[in-house]
């Protein structure tokens, strides 16, 4: 038996967009540079992205590791079958399982977490990346100033533009945004694991090519981010022209008009041109029905909580001023708006009791 194969196996699994492949190059630098975290010494990492959809497909083809470590990674039905899936087939070989993320459906369901998996739940509310910063550093592990920029820059994007995370500049958090939409737009798991190992490599002027091209990490960003801007933005001022008004909130129906990823950017430019906050309604390609919603002070996660309660969407996810959820199966779209109406009543009732 040879000495890799005798190394303890990290297997990291985050999701696609800027939180998920920022957190990756985290623990990927923290294990591969620092040999700290989240074992102490060498071991083999093998990096996976995937979201919450899709999850038990990518579980049924991870290899076994003996730490796997989830990052940013809404806690839903089909994550729990996927973690089932891999933890039945691996359990002689699992020692831990470590969970960082930030969303309400994890922390609503984390003592399922717990008991079911042995799961070991980091949760914060704040984005994800800023979670393992922080556990890093208590740990006695400072990442390169320019991984940390990132973090911030994750910090900013998913803080409706505030420097939550610490101050960093607008050049790096428009390169955030960039890689985040190349993600998207590709979905392609080599590319993603390139960006993480440029994220975490601290050498920080080392030009990085993506697989299959000769471009760099940082041109092919930001061609793609233009790319990407224009059509979205031909796409966002024509349902812009269709959207109606319910209380605070302007309802968009993109249905049939939209199905590909980048539907948060979509409702981003949207809430530009509209000046108020956004529920943007599409259908994903397997039927399931998907309300995005944007803001600029909070709105976004109140609105979300709020139609949960109303027992209208399930399955929340993102952040203060972006927000998901999944129509229920009985949610008819007069049901949603009406329900739209009231949740924005409630926020207002809400502010003015201070």
């Amino acid at each position: 038996m040879g000495k890799e194969s005798r190394l303890k196996k990290v297997v990291v699994v985050a999701d696609w967009d800027a939180d998920g492949v920022v957190s990756a190059a985290e623990i990927y630098y923290s294990q591969k540079y620092r040999e700290a975290f989240p074992h102490k010494g060498r071991a083999v990492v093998e990096m996976e992205p995937s979201g919450p959809r899709g999850f038990q497909d990518k579980a049924g083809s991870l290899s076994c590791g003996d730490i796997v470590v989830i990052l940013d990674i809404p806690y839903t039905d089909e994550v729990k079958a996927g973690l089932k899936t891999y933890v039945d087939g691996c359990r002689e070989r699992i020692e831990s399982i470590l969970y960082f993320d930030h969303h309400d459906s994890t922390l609503k369901r984390s003592r399922e977490l717990e008991a079911e998996f042995g799961i070991l739940l980091f949760y914060g509310v704040m984005p994800t990346s800023l979670i393992v910063r922080n556990t890093l550093e208590a740990a006695g592990i400072r990442l390169t100033p320019r991984l940390d920029n990132f973090v911030k820059g994750v910090a900013v994007l998913e803080g409706g533009g505030k420097a939550v995370g610490g101050f960093v500049s607008k050049s790096i958090v428009n390169l955030t945004a960039s890689i985040s939409k190349t993600l998207n737009r590709r979905r392609d798991p080599d590319v993603w694991r390139r960006y993480v190992e440029w994220l975490a490599n601290p050498l920080p002027f080392e030009p990085t090519k993506l697989p299959g091209s000769g471009e760099t990490i940082v041109d092919a960003s930001l061609e793609e981010s233009r790319e990407a801007d224009e059509e979205v933005k031909r796409v966002a001022t024509d349902l812009a022209m269709s959207s109606v008004k319910l209380g605070i909130v302007s309802f968009v129906d993109a249905r049939g008009k939209w199905k590909r990823p980048g539907a948060s950017a979509l409702a981003s430019f949207i809430h530009k041109i509209v000046k108020t906050p956004v529920a943007l309604l599409f259908e994903r390609d397997d039927g399931v029905r998907v309300l995005v919603l944007r803001s600029s002070a909070g709105e976004a996660k109140m609105l979300a909580k709020e139609l949960e309660e109303l027992g209208l969407v399930e399955d929340l996810g993102g952040h203060e001023n972006v927000a998901t959820a999944r129509l229920r199966e009985d949610t008819t779209l007069e049901r949603l708006t009406k329900g739209l109406r009231r949740a924005s009543v409630s926020i207002v009732v809400k502010r003015n009791r201070g």
